[in-house]
């Protein structure tokens, strides 16, 4: 919403909004409109707004994907490019490097396009950084934050924007206004409880939580990468997933094979397809995080 009206206040048109091919951005209309995976959104594409999507870059594809880009922003109805960096959660945390992402990136500045770094699932520390846009030379004109911000306690999301966007609608005229707010936007509880998040986040024991979990999770990779029911691993900060070497749908009966092995052995996963990824909280214990990983080896020798 603000990326379009941002264009509308200026008096310029432009209408369409770019998002990565699997991207997943939430459940309201908006969101769904620039979300990729139809699995959720199916019902409902009749009624989205125009997006277009573009592949995300890998090492494989990106001046091909730089290229395509480049032509399709000379038209200059793109008004935002919404992105998940490094991560895509929902897309079994599929990840892509910093450099490649600032390429794009600097396109779409270039281009005048409103870049949204939707940092809702990567942001306070999973990436490893406080934000995963802390990695990236160009840095987002809007950020969408929420989850780790209350530590999950209670329901809160906060948008922040430069202020080039900013003071695209401060204004006498009440309809450059940004009219949006829900029923209990600023609720002093749940801003209380970020409050505490955000200052247990920045403890040294937190700091030290998230670098310790990282070294754990690439010390597990060194012995698992190589099991020949392991097709790929991959990891950006305390994100890890694995792939296994089957063939299956993202809500086939593997899914849920693994879901109900590993609850019985009292891990509480949640295995997209025949991706397994961990996402731990940052006070989980040494001793907790090898009973993950030995529950995953272990099922690793089932016939799945």
């Amino acid at each position: 919403k603000m990326a379009l009206q941002y264009f509308h206040n200026l008096g310029e048109k432009r209408n369409v909004m770019l998002a990565f091919e699997e991207g997943f951005h939430g459940d309201t209309f908006g969101a769904m409109s620039v979300s990729g995976l139809s699995a959720y959104n199916g019902p409902f594409e009749e009624h989205f707004i125009r997006v277009e999507r573009i592949p995300v870059p890998q090492d494989d594809n990106v001046e091909e994907v730089l290229e395509s880009l480049e032509k399709r922003l000379k038209k200059k109805d793109i008004a935002g490019f919404i992105y998940e960096p490094l991560v895509q959660g929902a897309a079994a945390m599929k990840m892509h490097r910093p450099e490649h992402l600032c390429r794009i990136l600097r396109l779409m500045k270039l281009a005048g396009v409103i870049t949204i770094a939707d940092e809702v699932m990567t942001g306070f520390g999973k990436t490893g950084t406080c934000f995963a846009s802390d990695q990236v030379t160009i840095k987002p004109d809007i950020i969408c934050l929420s989850k780790a911000l209350t530590a999950g306690l209670l329901p809160m999301a906060v948008t922040s924007c430069s202020e080039k966007v900013y003071n695209a609608f401060y204004d006498d005229a009440v309809h450059k206004g940004f009219f949006h707010g829900h029923t209990y936007t600023a609720n002093p509880l749940a801003c209380t409880a970020a409050l505490a998040a955000l200052e247990l986040f920045r403890s040294d024991e937190m700091q030290g939580n998230i670098h310790r979990i990282i070294h754990k999770h690439r010390e597990f990779d060194s012995r698992i990468k190589d099991h020949p029911r392991v097709a790929t691993t991959r990891q950006t900060g305390v994100i890890y997933a694995i792939d296994l070497a089957l063939n299956t749908d993202r809500y086939g009966s593997l899914r849920d094979r693994l879901y109900a092995y590993f609850m019985d052995q009292g891990i509480f996963l949640r295995p997209l397809g025949n991706t397994i990824y961990l996402l731990p909280p940052y006070v989980i214990s040494d001793a907790e995080l090898d009973r993950v990983y030995r529950a995953i080896e272990g099922c690793l020798q089932l016939d799945l």
